[in-house]
């Protein structure tokens, strides 16, 4: 994997600089300044010698001092009198000097190690907390001598400190000197580094010198584990430099946040590379300081790694402003990264998988070559086609030079897939394709006129590569038009593709652009696109989504003259079946046959007869055109009937619940001859409005009970039969189903059935029923479903189930304590305290009928719900 990083120029001088990384400003000792520090070594040596020997000095530090005042080089000696110096010589002395003095007299190595013993000396007692009175008075008594003849010893003791910032003011491990010598250290030769690495090796003895220790030389990784492993709180340091010590992966999971400065930002990238992505990650998302000012700093800093690491980072975090520029630019940059490390993402139905199949079309068309980049098996719908030549018969609309817009710059038709004609022999001109995407940005309806003069598969997938376009650039709201565009020249793969998306974008903040893509729906009008549209009336957590898309169901039911059902019937895709309601997969010298069960889930059937649950892939002896288109074909099908096929048994066992019925012709033409529905009817006893039963032969004639042939009359009304409705011939028809080994799509002739006995028929409540108990989530989803919960104005109310059977009668389940409008899931249980029928829902019965004035399939139907959900 390639790596580099590029650290702004700006940024360097803020640098932490690390040996073998990128250079800092240059450092140089000070001659003055060590001057000064060794004229107050002098002057602090009576006061060192002194506490040196009070009794409460730690041993080891009394030995260092006496030894440093004896004139030899003890880095712990240094490092006490240095202090020493810096408290109590009346504020003349400051710890920076200290440095220059050690690094000029003794070296690199040597003030490495008496910095790091600095960090961790303390002078004088240790502070003792304030503590309360016997009245919760906080008392600090605090002890002052006069300048003349104060006691012998009371300056106190030298002593290690317990970590932390206290007593920072007279401290020598200061961050700004700290820093300095750190310079100096990475700029040293390799030999003196080392030597000053295994010297300090040496000085480590607790958390506050490890700390100092894996800042000064953080190539030490293994040091830096053991900082990391010791308690919180234990440095002088800051946590910027504990940040700058860091310098593998693995330290960052140890990391939860970091300031956004450029100088740890830098450092960051300095020293981890690429490895920085998480803790960058994190800070782009920062919100708890100004991220208006801190979110170009982090991009900054993101666009400096040239790895492929880089772009799944940028790509989810799309959502945030100044996120889609940077993508873009950072593919700019790093072309071969970003197609390494975005090819993976082109696949699938989410926004992040569009996103980046966008960027990396875009890609690949600016630089063919980029295609060698490509991890193998991904994304090769992308690539550019085959060159044909341009066409030179253009339709009028297509013909003249184009206007030049801003709303269609961004759409450069070099980035984009060549539109072919009709004829897949040519393609439109640079400046045709242009005029088209004028057209398209007007959202002109003539638009779609091009349809008939170009390949249809072509042109939709152009349309798609426009709108993954736009959204790989952040979906501009100014550039809609990307969308709209869609339902002008798009097809039934761009249903299948936008579909998924349409019930993301609610859950991300997007629901005008999800109401936006109905109308796409809407625009393209097939039956698949009708299709989906039913489907989004019917399932998804958004309720305002589901009503939008039966809205829009009413006003394309509306403009075609008909109801929604009717609408439903009709929009039914046949997918191209044959007659025979199969599909042949041809693979060139291999042919299988596609048929479906009683799920309506496809089926493949080898010449043999042997039945396979998927469509082969294609080998090395198959037609390298053919069997990949008709894989292709099987793999689309199979993703469609996911979706239509429960969908329309869901809708028949409505229909049979609801007592829906069709005249003879149309339930000939919507259903026994369809080439996709005639699977499902032939397993389903129908019934006319007389009552005789009949069920569909496999030769799409009709039978009754007796196998004999039926016809209905031309005025009879057709609908699928409850079993309620069979009465005694009940038993025969399942037994004869049995023999013919048909199974149903959903439960039918095995389906419970409550007939109300003579004395409930002329009750006004079913007493049967009173009593169960429902779980909430039961109930909850009964009003979501056959069963609705609300009153005339259409408000929620929760106190009541109700179902309306066919002639407008209301089947009512009293509930208490009730449903609430919000709650989903958990809740009280739900107890049916009454069940009673009449003209309009209440929680308690009002102007209630007689129970046998109710149909009697939607009596069976509540019943059969209240007492399956009691169970």
């Amino acid at each position: 994997m390639i790596e580099t990083v590029d650290i702004p120029v700006e940024w360097r001088e803020h640098l932490h600089p690390r040996h073998g990384g990128v250079a800092g400003p240059e450092v140089v000792p000070d001659e003055d300044a060590a001057r000064r520090a060794r004229e107050w070594e002098r002057e602090a040596r009576a006061i060192a010698g002194e506490m040196a020997e009070h009794e409460r000095t730690d041993p080891e530090l009394g030995k260092a001092l006496r030894a440093r005042l004896d004139g030899e080089a003890d880095p712990a000696g240094a490092a006490a009198l240095a202090a020493i110096a810096v408290r109590y010589l009346d504020g003349t002395a400051d710890g920076a000097p200290f440095v220059d003095a050690w690094v000029l007299d003794h070296g690199l190595a040597f003030a490495a190690c008496a910095l790091t013993e600095a960090s961790s000396i303390a002078l004088g007692p240790p502070p003792e907390p304030p503590k309360a009175g016997p009245n919760g008075v906080m008392r600090v008594i605090g002890v002052a001598y006069s300048h003349v003849n104060p006691p012998k010893g009371w300056r106190g003791e030298v002593r290690r400190s317990g970590g932390g910032q206290a007593g920072a003011s007279w401290r020598i491990a200061e961050d700004a000197v700290v820093k300095r010598l750190r310079a100096l250290l990475a700029a040293a030769p390799e030999d003196e580094y080392r030597d000053a690495v295994a010297r300090l090796a040496a000085h480590r003895g607790d958390p506050v010198r490890r700390s100092t220790a894996s800042y000064l030389v953080p190539t030490e990784a293994a040091w830096m584990d053991e900082t990391l492993d010791d308690p919180p709180g234990m440095s002088v340091l800051g946590h910027e430099h504990l940040l700058c010590s860091l310098s593998t992966a693995a330290h960052t999971d140890r990391i939860g946040w970091i300031p956004v400065v450029p100088g740890v930002l830098a450092t960051l990238l300095d020293g981890l590379g690429a490895d920085a992505l998480p803790l960058l990650e994190t800070a782009l998302a920062y919100r708890h300081q100004d991220p208006d000012e801190t979110r170009p700093v982090v991009l900054k800093a993101l666009l400096g790694i040239a790895d492929e690491r880089l772009f799944p980072v940028l790509l989810g975090r799309m959502g945030i402003k100044g996120v889609p520029a940077a993508l873009q630019e950072a593919a700019g940059r790093y072309p071969v990264q970003a197609v390494r490390g975005l090819a993976p993402f082109v696949q699938g139905q989410t926004v992040r998988s569009l996103q980046a199949a966008g960027l990396v079309r875009s890609l690949l068309h600016a630089e063919p070559e980029l295609a060698k980049a490509l991890p193998p098996g991904t994304a090769e719908e992308l690539l550019p086609r085959r060159s044909v030549p341009d066409c030179d018969d253009l339709p009028a609309a297509l013909a003249g030079r184009p206007a030049r817009s801003t709303k269609t710059d961004w759409a450069d038709p070099a980035l984009l897939p060549r539109i072919l004609t009709r004829g897949r022999d040519r393609a439109l001109p640079e400046d045709a394709t242009k005029r088209l995407l004028g057209l398209l940005a007007k959202k002109a309806p003539e638009a779609a006129d091009v349809r008939g003069f170009c390949d249809p598969h072509s042109l939709a997938e152009f349309s798609w590569a426009v709108f993954q376009r736009w959204y790989a650039l952040g979906a501009p709201s100014k550039h809609n038009w990307a969308l709209a565009q869609l339902g002008l020249i798009g097809d039934d793969t761009t249903v299948r593709r936008l579909a998924p998306l349409i019930r993301q974008w609610p859950g991300e903040g997007g629901s005008g652009r999800a109401v936006a893509a109905l109308d796409v729906l809407a625009g393209i009008g097939s039956d698949v696109a009708l299709t989906h549209l039913f489907e989004l009336t019917r399932r998804g957590r958004y309720k305002g989504l589901k009503a939008k898309a039966a809205q829009k169901i009413d006003e394309i039911a509306a403009a075609r003259g008909i109801t929604p059902d009717d609408l439903a019937d009709r929009a039914v895709p046949d997918f191209g079946l044959d007659e025979q309601g199969t599909l042949v997969l041809d693979y060139g010298p291999r042919r299988f046959t596609v048929t479906f069960d009683q799920q309506l889930v496809p089926l493949v059937v080898e010449a043999n007869g042997k039945v396979r649950k998927s469509a082969p892939k294609p080998g090395p002896k198959d037609d390298p055109a053919l069997a990949p288109a008709a894989h292709a074909l099987f793999t689309g099908l199979r993703a469609d009937l996911r979706t239509i096929a429960d969908q329309e048994i869901k809708r028949l066992e409505k229909a049979m619940i609801t007592r829906r019925s069709w005249t003879p012709d149309g339930f000939r033409r919507l259903f026994v001859d369809h080439p996709l529905l005639r699977h499902i009817v032939r397993r389903l006893v129908w019934i006319t409005g007389d009552g005789t039963a009949f069920r569909v032969a496999e030769d799409r004639t009709y039978a009754d009970i007796d196998d004999d042939a039926f016809t209905p009359a031309p005025d009879a009304r057709i609908g699928i039969a409850h079993p309620l409705l069979l009465g005694d011939d009940l038993k025969a028809w399942a037994e004869l189903f049995a023999d013919y080994e048909i199974l149903q799509p959903f439960e039918q002739l095995g389906r419970p059935v409550y007939r109300l006995a003579d004395d409930e028929r002329s009750a006004r409540r079913l007493a049967r029923v009173e009593g169960l108990v429902l779980s909430y989530g039961k109930a909850k989803g009964h009003s979501q479903g056959r069963w609705e919960s609300v009153d005339a104005n259409g408000d929620f109310t929760g106190g009541w189930l109700a179902r309306r059977d066919p002639a407008g009668l209301y089947v009512v389940a009293s509930l208490s304590p009730g449903l609430g409008y919000y709650m989903y899931g958990e809740g009280e249980d739900q107890k049916v305290t009454a069940l009673w029928a009449g003209p309009a829902p209440a929680r308690t019965p009002q102007n209630s009928v007689p129970l046998g004035d109710v149909d009697p399939v939607t009596m069976s139907e509540a019943v059969h719900d209240l007492v399956r959900s009691a169970s």
